[in-house]
């Protein structure tokens, strides 16, 4: 129960506070938070001086809402549910995840070691399913969805269709927790945390350069999340780059920033 609740109750609360926290910074528009915007050369949609478009705009929120609070309160307990068993089946018997003494606490080079095999399986299965979801139509149908913002701010995080949520957020999910079966919950808990919080910093349309799941080697910018969003296509991962540099991914996006830096030297020229 306390590996469920755990696993369950953290992601929504993160959800909520994130979102109470970045709505504020969304509505001053202050200049200290604005001069990392992403996308400055678009307004935020609800400051557009276009009814139509404001009016899309709030429509689509609504609509995110309902998606997310089925994805938050159906699946992900499903899910959750779903990696205790799964994790049951494949530990030893007697072998007990949420136990605190210290026969059982993860040491923490323990604790690290599991959390970094968690990320980088997770990490993998995340681009492998989300590169499939932009190949094959039958599964783009599904995650056109969550392209429906093309200028992110902290709602697209979770604006998926329940079976795109499945695949891409559930089961890259779930394949990195049954692979790292013996991680304890305390380490679960933190990675959580982790890919919880690197998925809210993906869709926040800010590049804060505070962020910490962008101050360790092979990072992944927000930017980079941002260009395909934008444009739809490429940069498939999320938290880091090596899948993208190894299989494919960055050849828009880095295409894209050659010419923004040509545009950026003729402009010095001009002036």
């Amino acid at each position: 129960m306390a590996d469920f609740l755990l696993s369950f109750f953290t992601p929504i609360l993160f959800f909520v506070s994130y979102n109470l926290i970045m709505i504020p910074i969304y509505i001053g528009q202050y200049s200290f938070f604005e001069q990392y915007k992403i996308q400055r050369h678009r307004v935020w949609p609800w400051f557009d001086e276009r009814q139509n478009s404001r009016d899309e705009f709030w429509k689509l929120t609504i609509r995110s809402i309902k998606i997310t609070s089925f994805n938050l309160l159906v699946l992900l307990p499903a899910l959750t549910c779903l990696k205790i068993v799964l994790q049951k089946t494949l530990l030893p018997p007697n072998e007990f995840l949420f136990s605190t003494d210290d026969e059982h606490w993860p040491t923490p080079y323990e604790n690290g070691r599991d959390i970094m095999k968690l990320s980088l399986i997770h990490e993998f299965g995340f681009y492998v399913t989300h590169k499939m979801s932009h190949t094959y139509p039958a599964l783009y149908k599904y995650h056109k969805v969550h392209h429906e913002y093309k200028c992110n701010w902290t709602m697209a995080s979770q604006h998926n269709h329940p079976i795109d949520y499945i695949l891409s957020i559930g089961g890259p999910a779930v394949l990195a927790l049954g692979l790292v079966s013996q991680a304890h919950s305390m380490s679960q808990f933190q990675w959580i945390l982790w890919t919880m919080y690197a998925n809210l910093d993906d869709h926040v349309g800010y590049s804060f350069p505070w962020s910490p799941v962008r101050w360790f080697p092979f990072s992944a910018g927000t930017s980079e999340h941002e260009f395909h969003h934008s444009i739809n296509v490429g940069c498939f991962g999320s938290k880091l780059s090596i899948y993208n540099s190894l299989f494919g991914g960055y050849e828009r996006y880095n295409k894209s920033i050659i010419n923004n830096q040509q545009d950026q030297n003729k402009k010095k020229t001009l002036t």
